[in-house]
């Protein structure tokens, strides 16, 4: 992928209406890479937790916005160097 995204802020998980936040497009691209629908939503959750986010289903971003800040930016680095759902799988482990 080639878009630049934004740098997420900790605000970000908290603000309402406006302009979409970074991480909202990032979980976008997440989902388009992964396949779209249930497969997509899968694969952002298990790349968001392999950038580092430890929160639970029921635990939102604003919660452990540093948490969510650190994992967002860690994709938002390397996402525009991947093509394929495996490359960004494999830098987020490596």
């Amino acid at each position: 992928m080639s878009k630049q995204f934004a740098e997420v802020q900790q605000d970000d998980f908290m603000k309402f209406g406006g302009e979409r936040p970074s991480y909202l497009l990032i979980e976008d691209a997440l989902m388009e890479l992964g396949g779209h629908g249930v497969n997509g939503n899968n694969f952002k959750n298990d790349m968001i937790k392999l950038a580092g986010w430890t929160g639970g289903a029921l635990t939102t971003y604003a919660q452990r916005a540093a948490v969510a800040q650190a994992a967002f930016n860690k994709i938002r680095a390397v996402l525009p160097k991947v093509s394929t759902a495996a490359e960004l799988e494999a830098l987020l482990k490596g």
